[in-house]
């Protein structure tokens, strides 16, 4: 009868490794295979236990149970870990593998020393035979192992419990009570000297549950599921290159797409065929080419395929190339409309737009003249400065910096504006601002008012325009560009980021031209000496950051100057 349950544990243990084959077999770890063999050795072993009619049979099953029992505590730990998403410390998978290994040898090889037994013998008295066993004193190790591996095993549970979010309470409660089962059981039987070892059946009790938790993960498994769902909307083909650029494999719809792929041997780099779809793979792989193009669409035979290259880059694994092939006909066609459409509409919305932008531009312009005829100290002064603030906004624009302001409507309102900075000037008195040399104190105070004076009059002169952006941009540009980042300028003294964005590119370019052009109080300063003086400024008079810019945008700056003199 015994004999009969450990054949009836052991049928069992071959069952589950049909079930795991049958239904996970590509969505389980290759953990749980080896803890299913172990429990299959371990069964056998009982099994042949108790029909073994001699000590040394009996002792050749019981080193086949070793063979799985040495290592199944810490397979029930990988386990566990698994199906907790967490990965198990090295020192842990050391001592698992390393314990379990002199476990092994020491059943394996200890034949009559007495280290891990001192005697073994049978009974058969029973009417099946039972290995009646006198331990060693290295058998200690056995169950200090169990208690360590499946300790940990319980904190993983138990921490999982707690947190709630990675792993279902159902499963953390079933597999804690599972691994204290086990434990209870191993220790129950040494207590009580039981003849019969219920720990098999402990284990096929405890894998059957883990079957069940599997095909729980299995039906609610989000990356299968929304990989099934895609596969159903689009048809999907794959194509492998590996570490070396060799080619590796193509599926199906892979090659029906693409015909090229027919030609192209296993294990061999891609040749140097003239194929658009082939060129871009080498492009792909390429570790010399810089190619930050991932998605690319192909046509072919009236379809839109789109590619998308990854790395795919595995644990003591080369990495490889991946390319992922779908039918996007559909939604690029879609988009082409979409794109026709919006093409048409901005055309017709520029178009209407146009005359408004160009009578806002004239006024600029005109505005801009008279000012500059009518200070003769700053002789081009205005059209220099505007000239500099686009080329500065273009190169801030190129270098991907400030992308959260300084969008192209932001940029366009910002050199429109430009030419209107000094426009307070014309309610200066002419005897300050002809003056042919540098303001005494009161007259400097007469001067700085231009800045105010200057937001008031471009503020009543736009007030009719509908582009609210730019008549904001204007005013600021107008009313902020002497103000300094340490809060030192005037006329309001505020500082930092208070001061608008516009006005600090301003104040760059409006004290850069002073710099290098001469006027009636200073001589003409040389580019060196002129970014050395802004560079000293960065953080009191400028902001840090895009002083930082203008000192970078030196060499097109230097240009535009030299150009003013050929």
């Amino acid at each position: 009868m015994v004999s009969l349950f450990y054949g009836g544990l052991f049928v069992v243990s071959f069952l589950y490794l049909i079930l795991l084959y049958a239904f996970f077999a590509e969505h389980v770890s290759f953990n749980y295979v080896i803890l299913n063999a172990a429990i299959i050795l371990i069964c056998l072993g009982y099994w042949r236990v108790s029909e073994a009619t001699t000590v040394d049979g009996a002792i050749i099953a019981n080193q086949v149970v070793y063979f799985g029992a040495a290592f199944t505590s810490y397979l029930i730990l990988l386990c566990i870990a698994d199906l907790c998403m967490e990965e198990l410390p090295f020192i842990v998978r050391a001592l698992g593998i390393g314990v379990g290994a002199f476990i092994l040898i020491c059943v394996m090889v200890d034949k009559g020393y007495g280290y891990y037994y001192k005697n073994i013998s049978i009974d058969m008295s029973k009417g099946y035979t039972v290995l009646v066993k006198e331990y060693g004193p290295l058998h200690i190790v056995y169950p200090i192992y169990l208690i360590c591996m499946m300790g940990y095993g319980i904190y993983l549970m138990f921490r999982s419990l707690m947190q709630m979010r990675k792993v279902s309470y159902i499963t953390s409660i079933i597999m804690l009570v599972n691994m204290i089962l086990i434990t209870s059981i191993y220790f129950l039987e040494r207590l009580i000297n039981s003849p019969i070892e219920l720990l098999p059946l402990g284990y096929i009790f405890s894998f059957g549950w883990i079957i069940i938790i599997l095909r729980k993960v299995r039906h609610y498994d989000i990356a299968g599921i929304s990989q099934e769902a895609m596969d159903d909307i689009n048809e999907t083909g794959w194509l492998i290159i590996d570490h070396k650029g060799r080619f590796a494999a193509a599926d199906e719809i892979a090659r029906m797409w693409f015909k090229e792929l027919d030609h192209l041997d296993i294990d061999k780099r891609i040749p140097n065929y003239s194929t658009d779809f082939l060129l871009q793979i080498e492009k792909w792989i390429n570790p010399f080419e810089q190619c930050f193009e991932q998605t690319v669409h192909f046509e072919r035979d009236e379809r839109i395929i789109e590619a998308k290259h990854s790395v795919i880059k595995r644990k003591h694994h080369k990495p490889i190339h991946c390319i992922g092939l779908r039918d996007d006909t559909k939604q690029q066609r879609y988009m082409m409309l979409v794109e026709e459409y919006n093409d048409k509409l901005e055309q017709e919305v520029e178009a209407k737009t146009e005359k408004i932008r160009a009578i806002q531009d004239d006024i600029t312009v005109s505005m801009a003249s008279i000012v500059e005829n009518r200070d003769a100290n700053t002789g081009g002064h205005v059209k220099r400065t505007s000239d500099v603030v686009k080329v500065f906004v273009d190169y801030i624009r190129n270098k991907n910096e400030y992308e959260d302001i300084l969008d192209s409507k932001m940029a366009r309102c910002i050199i429109k504006a430009a030419p209107l900075h000094d426009f307070g000037k014309i309610a200066i008195p002419d005897a300050i601002l002809n003056k042919n040399g540098k303001f005494d104190d009161e007259e400097y105070a007469v001067m700085k008012t231009h800045s105010q004076k200057g937001s008031v009059i471009v503020e009543q002169i736009l007030q009719s325009s509908e582009d609210e952006q730019f008549k904001k941009v204007a005013k600021n540009v107008a009313h902020y560009h002497h103000e300094k980042w340490d809060g030192h300028g005037y006329p309001t003294g505020i500082k930092e980021l208070e001061i608008p964005f516009e006005a600090r590119v301003m104040a760059l370019a409006d004290v850069f031209d002073a710099l290098v052009s001469k006027r009636v109080y200073k001589e003409q300063f040389s580019y060196d000496k002129a970014f050395t003086i802004i560079g000293e400024s960065q953080g009191s008079h400028f902001d840090p950051k895009l002083c930082k810019l203008f000192m970078e945008c030196r060499p097109q700056l230097e240009a535009l100057y030299d150009s003013y003199e050929d």
